[in-house]
This record gives C-alpha cells, sequence and structure tokens, in this order.
C-alpha cells in the first residue's frame, strides 16, 4: 500500500526544510520503506522555495519536487494528486499546524473502509489553540455551509485530510476551485455522489515562525467561500441527478 503525501506551498522558505524533514522521520518511523512519498507541491512560489524543495528531492529519496505556474493552493495538491499514484492521497499544510502524528488516523480510516477522512477541530477529542477571531470566523462558516449545503461535516478548512483512489479518480477532477475553497467542494461532491467520509479529531495550534506571516485574509476568505456555497450547493445537487 503507498501513501503519498503532499505539501502545498508558497513562499514557504522559512519552514519548508525544516518541516520536509519532520514529516519524512515520521514516514520512516511509521510507514513501511517504499511505501511512501512526500510531494512538495509548490504553487508559483517567488521566495527560494524552489530552490529549497529542489535540493531536498535531491538530497531525500521519497522527496519530489513538483511546481505549477498557476496560483492558488488547491490547484497544488490536486494536480500532484492527479500526477502521482498512490493507494492513500494526503495533503497536510507545510506550517504542520495539524501535530504529525494525527496522520495516523487519517490512514487508518480510509484502511476501515472510509473513502475521505477529514481532519476536524470541532470533535469533542479534538485540541484547538488560536485566538478568538480565527475560532469565530471559523464556526460561523461552518454553521452556514452546514446549513446551505445540507452536510452534517463540521470541518471544511482544516488543511488535514485524506482520499483513496477512487475519490481521486472520480470526484478530484470534476473540481474546479484552484484555492482555498477545493477542500469544501471535494468533500461536498464526494458525500453527493455517495462516497463514505469519516471524520477524526485533530490537535491544531496556529503558532507559528514569528517571521512568517499568513498571506490569508479570513474575513475575506470567509466571504469568498460563501459565494462559493451557493454555486457548489446547485452543482452538487445537479450532480446527484447526474448532471454535471
Amino acid at each position: 500500500m503507498k501513501i503519498l503525501i503532499a505539501l502545498p506551498v508558497y513562499n514557504e522558505e522559512l519552514v519548508l526544510e525544516k518541516n520536509t524533514n519532520l514529516v519524512l522521520n515520521w514516514c520512516q518511523n511509521n510507514i513501511t520503506p517504499n511505501e511512501f512519498q512526500i510531494i512538495i507541491a509548490d504553487n508559483n512560489s517567488h521566495d527560494s522555495t524552489k530552490e529549497i524543495g529542489e535540493k531536498l528531492a535531491t538530497e531525500l529519496l521519497p522527496v519530489e519536487y513538483f511546481f505549477t505556474p498557476i496560483s492558488g493552493k488547491g490547484n497544488a495538491w490536486r494536480e500532484a494528486f492527479l500526477k502521482y499514484n498512490a493507494d492513500i492521497y494526503i495533503v497536510m499544510d507545510v506550517d504542520l499546524a495539524v501535530e504529525i502524528d494525527d496522520t495516523k488516523l487519517l490512514i487508518q480510516a480510509i484502511n476501515g473502509g472510509a473513502d475521505m477522512t477529514i481532519g476536524s477541530r470541532f470533535l469533542d477529542k479534538s485540541k484547538v489553540e488560536r485566538s478568538a477571531w480565527r475560532e469565530l470566523s471559523s464556526r460561523t462558516y461552518r454553521l452556514l455551509a452546514q446549513t446551505i449545503l445540507n452536510t452534517k461535516t463540521t470541518d471544511f478548512q482544516c488543511g488535514f485530510k485524506a482520499i483513496n483512489q477512487k475519490i481521486k479518480e472520480t470526484v478530484l477532477p470534476l473540481t474546479k476551485d484552484n484555492g482555498f475553497f477545493l477542500d469544501t467542494e471535494l468533500i461536498i461532491l464526494s458525500e453527493k455522489l455517495g462516497y463514505k467520509l469519516a471524520e477524526v479529531p485533530v490537535n491544531w495550534s496556529e503558532f507559528r515562525n514569528e517571521k512568517r506571516k499568513s498571506t490569508v485574509n479570513v474575513l475575506q476568505t470567509t466571504i469568498d467561500y460563501l459565494k462559493k456555497i451557493w454555486k457548489l450547493k446547485k452543482r452538487a445537487n445537479n450532480l446527484k441527478n447526474g448532471l454535471k
């Protein structure tokens, strides 16, 4: 069983080398040798991310560097998934906001029969450390998404999830968003097509390197998401009825 881990990156020169090595060390200690691959999926970085990624791919055998000139985190990991072959496909944010060891839960759920495993910050056993503002915006988006899209999924925005080959081949090519909304899009389309989704609790912290600034405008992102939710609702209903 081959496991692919995609690390989508955009201008991540401050953390890329250190955190790629952390992921590699975890894989070496928890996954059978030659059964995992780490893909650094670069969506058009303009700092030294490219040079660091290429160096890591040269020095570390299970690591490959993948570059796409099309901007967007979602596009980066989608293209990486579509390019490479595996049995389980995992995406995780390179800042490692989610503890690496929670990857075991993603894999166990897929092996247990789930087609997609979603890391959730809203389950009883989840442990989360973040600002009150980000907590409020995330909970607001969750409530609106659940209501409008008629879903029980609790976390759409956590950059930590896994899919099997069936979803990679049948649902992922149907997605259109290149940015952060791809997570929501993939979840809802997979759900409407009858695939089995499972959520697992995560240990999540927004603590960052003080020199590394987030490129995400939380308020603007949430507003953009809400506009896209209504379009996705119509698409999902059409898809469920056999239309694309």
